[in-house]
């Protein structure tokens, strides 16, 4: 497994969408969908579109109970109106000392490992390398 964290630039959501098999979309649960996510849904669409899985994040900014359940029900369904129904989607409840709680890391890990990914036409069609660094000297 090769992990990238894609910038919010187009350039880069271009290039990592050519050469990805999955797809974390991390989404601040307490902000909601931004722009960016919207532009790089849409370049995975003209891409192949890869599998995507959505974690929702900063539960924890939530005071209220009713409003973290509301949240989750509101990016639940629109995250699947933007990928398709049933789409799966993460809860990630917040950061303890510094890190998420290690059972939603384990659950979220167990899921990556037994996925099943399909071949995408679009990438058998079109080549394309990706550089991750490179030295002039």
């Amino acid at each position: 497994i090769t992990l990238f964290e894609c910038p919010c630039e187009i350039n880069a959501m271009c290039d990592v969408a050519k050469i990805a098999d999955l797809v974390l979309l991390m989404i601040d649960a307490h902000f909601g969908f931004e722009m960016e996510v919207f532009e790089f849904l849409n370049i995975l669409k003209v891409h192949g579109f890869p599998k995507v899985i959505g974690v929702l994040t900063h539960l924890d900014k939530f005071k209220k109970m009713a409003q973290v359940k509301e949240a989750k029900k509101t990016l639940k369904h629109r995250f699947w109106t933007e990928i398709c129904d049933g789409a799966k989607l993460f809860y990630l409840s917040g950061l303890i000392n510094g890190k998420y709680p290690k059972r939603e890391i384990l659950n979220l890990g167990r899921f990556i490992s037994v996925t099943k990914f399909r071949p995408l036409i679009w990438r058998n069609t079109h080549g394309c390398v990706l550089a991750d660094r490179y030295n002039l000297s």
